[in-house]
């Protein structure tokens, strides 16, 4: 059966949401949670600019999340969907 999945272009295994792929609006929207994070005190200016930077850099959804994983409130967990929605 995983030797269908793989024939019609599917893995033969479940992807794990946290290695996919991120795009440029992802990396947008948590730039945009970093500056709240910077306006609400959560982090100095030298810490948003580390963390700004690995968001701008971050390839898959892991990295992406490195950057945020400790604030309070911006934590976004994975549906099943692995949309985070």
């Amino acid at each position: 059966m995983a030797e269908e999945g793989a024939k019609l272009g599917q893995p033969p295994h479940p992807i794990d949401p946290r290695e996919l792929r991120v795009s440029d609006a992802e990396r947008e929207h948590v730039a945009g949670l970093l500056n709240k994070a910077l306006a609400r005190g959560l982090i100095d200016l030298d810490g948003f600019a580390e963390r700004l930077g690995a968001a701008l850099a971050a390839k898959t959804r892991a990295e992406l999340n490195t950057v945020v994983i400790d604030l309070p409130g911006v934590v976004v967990r994975n549906a099943p969907n692995g949309r985070g929605d």
